[in-house]
């Protein structure tokens, strides 16, 4: 390459569409990883058969989603709106899918809450802070919505100082995970604006 050559500009919208292939791929790989995720509980009986329904009626929802974002993302559209969409549709189906292991997974005592980090990371993807603290305000209130009705109908479960500290605690580290995220958007789109 020639040392004067100067370097190719991809628009946003390129970015955005070449982004979301790639994560829609990433999520097929989440799919599979689930469902063998549910054979093995199933096939240990760590689970009921009807949870195991609920699991893979989840998981093909998940797919289905998953697919269809796919299918719409290898269209060449030059709004990039549209692909903004897309995204957001697939930041909300990660925080359903979260929201739907925390509450089977016995709420505050579910270690499904880390699936929250998918949608907040996905979010990074849109360049914007505003974006990534969005997300993360939406997984705080799936999350606690999710803990607190597990808690309410199983109410013998735990104690209820212990759901709130559960609840701010894990609710705390996805704005500090936005943060995070927020400071590398900040460099990235600084970066750009001084041709780096």
């Amino acid at each position: 390459m020639a040392k004067g050559a100067a370097k190719k500009t991809v628009s946003f919208s390129d970015w955005l569409q070449t982004g979301l292939i790639r994560l829609t791929r990433i999520h097929f790989l989440f799919v599979f990883a689930y469902a063998i995720y549910i054979i093995i509980s199933d096939g240990t009986h760590l689970i009921t058969p009807e949870l195991v329904l609920q699991r893979w009626t989840m998981n093909a929802v998940l797919l289905a989603g998953t697919v269809i974002l796919w299918y719409l993302a290898r269209n060449r559209v030059a709004s990039s709106m549209y692909y903004r969409m897309l995204i957001y549709a697939l930041i909300l189906l990660d925080i359903a899918m979260a929201s739907f292991n925390v509450y089977t997974q016995r709420g505050m005592a579910s270690r499904a809450v880390m699936l929250f980090a998918l949608p907040i990371v996905v979010s990074a993807i849109l360049l914007s802070r505003s974006a990534i603290f969005m997300t993360a305000a939406l997984s705080t209130a799936a999350y606690s919505l999710a803990a607190v009705r597990y808690f309410v109908v199983n109410f013998n479960e735990g104690y209820k100082a212990e759901l709130y500290t559960e609840v701010g605690f894990y609710c705390a580290c996805f704005f500090l995970l936005a943060a995070v995220l927020s400071v590398l958007v900040r460099f990235k789109n600084s970066e750009s604006d001084l041709g780096l």
